[in-house]
């Protein structure tokens, strides 16, 4: 009668969150704005939208901020960083011509509240269609974004992480390879944006989606498809590489802050960085090993171990590095860190991850078989303070496949964090100011290099 009663109250928890989320859709985010502006200096700036009403841009030399609207005089204004709007460091005015279209900024830069210098950028007029495109049954949206001049262009496309937003409205990365010379291909991942499907995490459907794409892009005229590149960031560094092995005619794959261990280590890494960062051992690390495996044979291995689960997390709670995985990006941290009772935890749990064929991510797949096999040059980027993915196990990893003669690259940046962001330490968290200098450009001369373009002077990809 007591199981009866719980189940009953769950049910009544998701069907009251299903109507809440019903009945509180958002706007949709407001893309007027989103494209390529370059100053009268040459430095280009690319914006897009943040949310539904807010807008963020970036820099090539890795700047990077939020801007909140001003209804007073209709300009944007914003402070530093991502998530601060005062105190206000920039305000900017979009200028449009006699017929309503938009055709650039005016950038001011805010110094003690008042105005210090003023810069002024034209809105490059990359050509942006958009299309859909078919993957097996489902109709899947994009966007192609063409750069200035005629083509056949090389073309890359962003292959995503784990996000499950629409990346066609809020990606503005591919605005800056296209700004460069590289037309830039973005879609909506399955079940997200514009896209049909559920959305998933599993490794080989999403890459048939991204094997979709390139089929797209060859049949269009615009494009030449014997130079189609792929751009795996965090999640996508799994993606990608098996993407090109299935395709057979990528020129190159670029991996942002991914992963080259299966998901289980990036699970690991997660507490492990977090215990190793608190100051805790071997000793501590095998305790929560111990625990993590039961957790490994639930998800893994289809096993009803939830029993063994609650007694092993009831004498955890007395270690102590128990706060610290509590709050670490793992399994473990996710599931104890909701501060739910496990009875409501394993339904979402079953739901998520126990009811899918295929299932919803392959936690066990090993992205080294795959790229043991593939002939397609790659270059890695990652970050030496990433706290959830595992930077020195992953190098590891490719040095073995380099001694092995494979034609992989890779560049570290030593004091980032994921997404190759720069932060400072405050009150015990991590506060990102911006992403590393030279991290985009970086990607420019990569694609632009493998596509056969002139390699820009001060080229930094594969040192």
């Amino acid at each position: 009668m007591r199981k009866k009663t719980l189940w009953t109250v769950a049910a009544l928890i998701v069907i009251a969150g299903v109507a809440f989320l019903a009945t509180n859709k958002e706007q949709p985010p407001d893309t007027r704005y989103s494209g390529a502006y370059r100053f009268d200096d040459g430095t280009l700036v690319v914006i897009a939208p943040r949310d539904t009403t807010d807008l963020r841009y970036k820099k090539l030399n890795g700047e990077t901020g939020a801007l909140w609207p001003n209804e007073k005089d209709g300009s944007y204004e914003g402070g530093p960083g991502w998530a601060e709007r005062q105190p206000i460091i920039n305000r900017v005015h979009f200028k449009r011509d006699d017929n309503g279209n938009l055709k650039g900024l005016t950038w001011q830069h805010i110094v003690n509240g008042k105005a210090d210098k003023t810069n002024k950028a034209s809105r490059l007029p990359l050509k942006e269609e958009i299309v859909s495109f078919k993957s097996g049954e489902l109709t899947l949206r994009g966007k192609l974004i063409l750069p200035e001049g005629q083509g056949p262009f090389p073309v890359m496309i962003p292959v995503h992480g784990s996000e499950d937003y629409s990346a066609v409205v809020h990606y503005s990365d591919p605005y800056i390879h296209a700004a460069s010379g590289v037309a830039a291909f973005v879609y909506d991942k399955r079940g997200t944006g514009g896209s049909e499907g559920t959305y998933t995490a599993n490794f080989d459907v999403l890459s048939d989606d991204t094997v979709a794409a390139v089929q797209y892009l060859r049949n269009r005229k615009e494009i030449d498809g014997d130079k189609v590149h792929l751009a795996g960031y965090s999640q996508g560094g799994w993606i990608a590489p098996l993407a090109a092995l299935k395709d057979g005619n990528i020129r190159s794959v670029l991996v942002g802050f991914g992963v080259a261990v299966p998901v289980l280590g990036e699970d690991r890494w997660g507490y492990v960085y977090a215990f190793q960062q608190h100051g805790f051992g071997d000793k501590e690390i095998a305790e929560m090993d111990s625990v993590a495996a039961i957790l490994g044979d639930i998800f893994d291995r289809g096993q009803n171990r939830w029993g063994d689960f609650s007694k092993a997390l009831k004498a955890s709670r007395d270690k102590p590095w128990f706060e610290t995985a509590k709050h670490s990006d793992s399994i473990f941290g996710m599931i104890v860190g909701a501060d739910m009772p496990l009875w409501v935890v394993r339904p979402y749990i079953w739901w998520k991850y126990g009811r899918m064929q295929p299932p919803f991510i392959d936690r066990l797949y090993d992205p080294a078989e795959t790229l043991a096999k593939l002939d397609t040059p790659s270059f890695w980027i990652f970050a030496g303070k990433d706290s959830s993915a595992p930077t020195p196990w992953s190098v590891e990893v490719l040095n073995k496949l380099q001694a092995s003669g494979r034609p992989i690259e890779y560049f570290i940046y030593p004091d980032a964090e994921h997404g190759i962001t720069r932060f400072k330490e405050e009150n015990g968290e991590r506060v990102t100011l911006g992403y590393e200098d030279g991290y985009f450009q970086q990607q420019v001369d990569w694609f632009r290099k493998q596509s056969g373009l002139s390699d820009p002077a001060g080229s930094s990809a594969g040192r």
